[in-house]
């Protein structure tokens, strides 16, 4: 009677970075949620019958691609796997009509993802952003987000809060029980975010009025 040993195969798990060990922990707890099904895969827009979508959303990405990224090593820090993260988020909200369910549920994920990521920032302080110089926000930028925010309805708004104060809380600030956003101190990266998502809002919003 032969005996044959066992191979132990190792955790894939073991074969990454602990920061990224800790990135795909986050990730998996936004997966295991029955909300986020619609984002566990690309979007098949042929399948969807949607030919604009590729159009409106130039870098498509999704929590099973961002998976794949982590198990590759394509991510050198949290924050790059973070940048992608929100970026699902963000071409959701680009291309669905505020008030839809995908929206809403991307609202939801969002918030969910962002209380998560602070959590995980906080415990690798020494692992920081790779340093790519980033593009400026001109005078001309921040004048054109004062003006487009005029423009959007109450939930687009509220959508833009709800970013400023995960990504940049110091831009905002509480007077009389009002909500206001000190644009000078909004992040150049985020501002241009927020300055792309108000232009297609605003497109959209007059398609359909």
């Amino acid at each position: 009677m032969s005996s044959r040993k066992k191979n132990k195969r190792a955790s894939p798990k073991a074969d990454i970075p602990e920061d990224m060990r800790a990135c795909l922990e986050v990730l998996q707890s936004i997966q295991s949620r029955n909300d986020a099904v619609a984002f566990l895969q690309p979007v098949d827009w042929k399948e969807l019958q949607i030919p604009n979508y590729p159009k409106l959303i130039k870098s498509p990405m999704d929590l099973g691609t961002i998976e794949k990224n982590i198990m590759a090593g394509k991510y050198a820090t949290c924050y790059d796997f973070a940048e992608d993260v929100r970026l699902v988020w963000r071409n959701a909200q680009t291309f669905n009509m505020v008030g839809s369910p995908i929206y809403k549920t991307s609202v939801t994920l969002q918030r969910f993802f962002e209380k998560k990521f602070a959590k995980l920032s906080k415990k690798n302080p020494k692992k920081r952003r790779r340093t790519v110089e980033p593009k400026e926000a001109t005078r001309t930028d921040r004048v054109k987000f004062s003006n487009q925010v005029n423009y959007l309805s109450s939930e687009q708004l509220g959508h833009i809060v709800d970013i400023i104060q995960s990504r940049c809380p110091k831009a905002l600030s509480e007077d009389d029980n009002e909500i206001e956003i000190e644009i000078n101190n909004i992040d150049a990266k985020v501002l241009l975010e927020l300055n792309d998502y108000a232009q297609n809002c605003i497109s959209r919003n007059k398609k359909s009025g």
